[in-house]
């Protein structure tokens, strides 16, 4: 049940990383027209493209792990036995997940403070600086839920190979 969810989850918020990728682009675009039709781009343009890309980054992290999409060199590794290419791929998710996670930790911990103290980007839209670390931290969150949940399942193969087999 709670994968399924988090399957759900992750779907969503690939569509959001796709709708926020579509939105940059349309964001170019009429900048670029405005500025050459009508002498006036898209107020704080750069600035936009920039908050919207870290919906583009770190939403389909879980998504990309769901599906082993992320970039692996295995010229060593594939020349191991099974159960030690999990047991390294297991490390491998611990130590990502502890990289990645602090770093979710230290942004979602300003969040509060960040509100609470209105803080905003200066420019013509004077955008607040919270909604894109929130939805950092929650792209990271669930991220580390896939990542828990694959390296569940790597050191299972690792430790309980019979497990695994039909």
């Amino acid at each position: 049940m709670l994968l399924r969810f988090l399957t759900f989850v992750e779907d969503v918020a690939l569509w959001i990383a796709c709708a926020a990728l579509f939105t940059m682009g349309l964001i170019v675009t009429g900048s670029v027209v405005g500025r050459g039709w009508f002498n006036h781009p898209i107020p704080d343009d750069l600035l936009l493209i920039g908050l919207l890309m870290v919906c583009v980054i770190v939403l389909p992290l879980a998504y990309v792990e769901r599906s082993n999409g992320h970039i692996a060199v295995t010229v060593i590794a594939n020349r191991v036995p099974l159960r030690l290419q999990a047991l390294m791929t297991a490390f491998g998710n611990l130590l990502f997940a502890l990289f990645l996670g602090t770093m979710g930790f230290m942004i979602a911990k300003k969040i509060p403070s960040e509100i609470a103290q209105n803080l905003y980007y200066d420019g013509q839209l004077d955008l607040p600086t919270w909604p894109m670390k929130l939805v950092f931290a929650f792209g990271v969150a669930v991220f580390l839920l896939r990542l828990a949940f694959n390296t569940w399942q790597n050191i299972k193969l690792a430790f309980f190979p019979a497990e695994q087999d039909p």
